[in-house]
């Protein structure tokens, strides 16, 4: 009887241990993949990426890869850009845009000021190269560029 016993608490331990052990797995590889998530403030990175954008006050983007460790990865940008008076002036003038409803997958306080989103196939096609998928997002009132692209 004590064998049965001894072994079952046995049995009982090794349990635990291996639920703590994959919890612990688990949560250290959600806690690394956040970390890698890290947003940038500086503006040449998106100036040599997308070339023919002008009249950059000042950027909020973030940038993470796709994919796993073997074969080709791609990455995705997502982020804002605040622009001059000059430049947005240009972009209304330019281009036709169509109201978007749409939510930023990447989060900026713009203190209480809500955000009304346009777009323009032109502009996507003139600002990125054929190599990115996804859009750019003006919002006219506040001069500010958002834009979730893949390459």
């Amino acid at each position: 009887m004590n064998i049965k016993v001894h072994t079952m608490q046995k049995l009982l331990s090794l349990s635990v241990i291996l639920v703590l052990l994959i919890g612990i797995s688990l949560y250290s590889g959600y806690s690394s993949s956040q970390a890698e998530i890290s947003y940038r403030t500086d503006i040449k990175p998106i100036s040599e990426r997308f070339p023919n954008l002008t009249g950059i006050d000042k950027v909020y983007w973030s940038g993470s890869t796709i994919g796993g460790d073997f074969g080709p990865t791609n990455y995705v940008l997502r982020g804002y850009v605040f622009l001059s008076q000059a430049a947005a002036a240009a972009l209304k003038q330019d281009y036709v845009w169509e109201n978007e409803l749409i939510i930023p997958k990447l989060q900026y306080d713009f203190k209480g000021r809500l955000q009304h989103w346009s777009s323009s196939d032109d502009f996507d096609a003139y600002i990125k190269s054929s190599s990115y998928t996804g859009h750019f997002y003006f919002d006219q009132k506040q001069n500010v560029l958002y834009f979730d692209v893949e390459r």
